[in-house]
């Protein structure tokens, strides 16, 4: 026989109005409440009729997470930090795969019976000003606030003692000066009194894209061009494993002749060979904090902007320049 919300009454000993305000979430009850509805709901595998809560509460429990690439392993591990919340809070967290080009299409979707999403990517200015006003969302430019001078600075400073003074960096995005990961390098340089090479900074140019093609594009401009380097700091970790792909093809070993740092921490980096050196900037983590901004902003509920501070994570894709 298949539970009822009077049966849930019944058994957590309140009434059936209680039940409905823990489940939907509607009017605050005492922690004691909270705590015998949710396990007389577990006891007797009480499953709500979501339809009806939507249409009681005017709310789905439906949430996504915008994404323009779903090759990125980066995504993944932040849609798994996502869940892990929304799951707690009885949210169902979907994936949409967007053209953050078209904002107008991206609403359109965002706005089919969702109560919030989460736009994942730092590219998406058009998208953010067009969800603007229009349904709740959290953004990492806006909810998050990741500082990677910490790390980079740990990792200049590593690099320097093992007596690297040639250091290049690989953007796969049109940076400028503002690119804070960029910046921080430039400015650690300087600050270990290491030559600034502006011909060792490939930004990119027409390149749109930071992932493994990328890596290994850029890596091979470099080696073209004849540039006198001895290590690499990549603008993510999927740059950085393009880039040692492009360095092996031209018969050079990590770290023997180029050492290779990233950023992100993707797990899988780790399991690289040699394992990759990189900035933990855990999009895991981030994932849980972007969607517990989102869910704040879904509850009226007030949020307060998080900080994520970066660290040097060093393997064995750094090692003592070669003499």
């Amino acid at each position: 026989m298949i539970a009822t919300r009077k049966d849930v009454a019944e058994l957590a000993g309140v009434s059936v109005a209680t039940v409905s305000y823990v489940i939907n979430r509607t009017k605050n009850v005492t922690a004691e409440v909270q705590e015998r509805v949710e396990a007389a709901i577990r006891e007797l595998n009480y499953s709500p009729n979501l339809v009806a809560r939507s249409l009681a509460t005017r709310k789905t429990q439906h949430v996504a997470m915008l994404v323009n690439n779903l090759k990125n392993p980066y995504y993944t591990e932040m849609l798994a930090g996502a869940q892990a919340v929304a799951s707690k809070k009885g949210y169902i967290v979907s994936i949409i795969m967007v053209d953050y080009a078209a904002p107008e299409e991206t609403l359109k979707l965002a706005s089919r019976g969702l109560d919030g999403v989460i736009v994942a990517t730092v590219q998406a200015d058009e998208t953010i000003r067009f969800l603007d006003g229009r349904i709740p969302y959290a953004t990492a430019s806006e909810n998050l606030y990741c500082s990677y001078k910490e790390g980079i600075f740990e990792a200049v400073k590593s690099l320097k003692e093992y007596g690297h003074t040639d250091i290049a960096f690989l953007s796969g995005l049109r940076m400028g000066e503002s690119h804070e990961r960029y910046r921080y390098l430039t400015e650690a340089l300087k600050y270990y009194n290491l030559p600034v090479n502006r011909n060792l900074m490939v930004d990119g140019n027409q390149r749109e894209e930071t992932n493994e093609a990328a890596g290994v594009e850029a890596m091979q401009d470099l080696i073209d061009r004849r540039e006198s380097f001895t290590a690499v700091f990549a603008v993510n970790d999927l740059m950085a494993f393009g880039a040692m792909s492009a360095l092996a093809k031209n018969g050079l070993k990590v770290p023997e002749d180029v050492s290779v740092i990233g950023c992100d921490n993707l797990e899988i980096g780790r399991y690289f060979l040699p394992a990759l050196s990189t900035l933990d900037v855990s999009a895991f983590k981030m994932g849980k904090y972007l969607m517990k901004e989102l869910i704040s902003k879904i509850e009226n509920k007030s949020e307060t902007r998080k900080i994520v501070i970066s660290a040097y994570v060093e393997r064995a894709s750094v090692g003592r320049r070669k003499e």
